[in-house]
């Protein structure tokens, strides 16, 4: 009986380290968490108060055609409220797609309702400092 117990003792603690593991690799943009893991998401919500919907991620956008986390939300001038979880890297918004029209940035590790700062609900794009490909 003591046998049969390691046994499925050890069964078990591998189940459970796999699936742990499995977890951390799938972190990461777009899974509708906000994580400051592997250099810091941008997250992007629909409300003033950073509920509700969520659009995560780790890359810069020259144009916002997708949608917010598991919703049929699109994202193109309807984000309300940011979070800059990259403590190091300022984050660029921009009022048009491909990095063009009014600009405003975000340093690292903030969060802004830009509902009350006049930016509600007139993002197409932003971008990561520290990206080439970013006008400066």
């Amino acid at each position: 009986m003591s046998k049969m117990r390691a046994i499925l003792t050890a069964v078990i603690l591998s189940i459970t380290t796999t699936a742990a593991f499995a977890g951390n690799a799938a972190a990461g943009s777009y899974n509708g968490v906000c994580e400051s893991s592997n250099g810091g998401e941008v997250c992007l919500y629909n409300t003033t108060n950073f509920t509700g919907a969520v659009y995560d991620t780790l890359y810069s956008k020259s144009e916002y055609t997708g949608t917010y986390y598991g919703t049929n939300t699109p994202i193109d001038n309807t984000v309300s409220s940011t979070w800059n979880r990259d403590p190091d890297t300022l984050v660029t918004f921009y009022g048009m797609p491909n990095y063009t029209g009014g600009a405003i940035g975000q340093a690292g590790g903030y969060k802004h309702s830009w509902e009350f700062m006049g930016f509600n609900n007139v993002f197409s794009s932003h971008c990561f400092e520290s990206n080439p490909s970013c006008p400066n």
